[in-house]
């Protein structure tokens, strides 16, 4: 049914259905910053086309790749209480743009997430040995 609805969706669906399947712990943190950044970027399409629906869905996809990498952290890690202050500012702002959307904030969260991503993959690239 969501194939015939909305193909885009169904194709983003069970492509990061794929990828969760195949994936070690240090993959999924990188899965749930791809879907966080990927529906940061539609949220800021729906909210120029002023469309609710789609806005609505992309708002519940960032809160929940927010959630997981919350529950991801290692508490141990030395960086552990920044991104939980990081995490949980992010998800305020989300949820304060169920009822207003502050586009320049939503842009300046993607560019953040993105750095991080980034670093991420630098150090579990450098981690491997390659």
């Amino acid at each position: 049914m969501l194939a015939r609805a909305r193909p885009g969706d169904a194709y983003r669906e069970s492509n990061f259905d794929a990828r969760l399947v195949t994936s070690g712990r240090e993959d999924l943190i990188l899965i749930c910053f791809d879907d966080l950044i990927e529906n940061l970027g539609v949220l800021e399409i729906a909210e120029t086309r002023n469309d609710r629906a789609v806005r609505s869905r992309a708002l519940t996809r960032c809160v929940t790749a927010l959630t997981a990498l919350e529950l991801g952290i290692d508490r141990e890690a030395e960086m552990a209480t920044s991104l939980a202050q990081f995490y949980g500012a992010a998800k305020a702002l989300l949820l304060d743009s169920i009822r207003v959307v502050d586009l320049d904030k939503i842009r300046e969260l993607r560019d953040d997430l993105r750095e991080i991503a980034l670093a991420f993959r630098a150090a579990q690239r450098a981690a491997r040995g390659g």
